[in-house]
Parts: C-alpha cells; sequence; structure tokens
C-alpha cells in the first residue's frame, strides 16, 4: 500500500509501505480518505514526540470486511 511517511524533519514521502496486520480484538479498515491534524503538522516541523520513519494521517475514513 501507499502512506505518506514521516521521513525527515520537515520531510513527509509518498512510500510502499507493507500492509498492516490487526492483532487480537483490532480489525483492518480500507482508507477511502485520510487527513493530516493540527498535531500530525506540528510533529511533521521537528523531530520529537514524532521519530521517523512514521505513518502520517490517522484521522481516516473507510471500511471494514463486515462493511
Amino acid at each position: 500500500m501507499q502512506a505518506l511517511v514521516f521521513t525527515a524533519a520537515g520531510r513527509v514521502e509518498l512510500l510502499d509501505v507493507a500492509d498492516p496486520q490487526p492483532g487480537p480484538g483490532e480489525t483492518a479498515v480500507t482508507v477511502h480518505a485520510s487527513g493530516i491534524c493540527g498535531s500530525e503538522l506540528h510533529g511533521f516541523r521537528s523531530v520529537g514526540m514524532r521519530v521517523p520513519p512514521l505513518v502520517m494521517g490517522h484521522e481516516i475514513a473507510g471500511t471494514t470486511t463486515a462493511g
């Protein structure tokens, strides 16, 4: 899959990454849209709380296999 990855302070790249594997009690979501929130924009500017490499975009809309 492709993901927006925080690779260095002030830098993000659209990269091919492995599909995540859900753990116990979790389910996979096919993402149809994703957003970047204010805290991610803040973290993008410098390395600190967010350490590269990090897939960005935790605000999503999508579907599961259950619909």
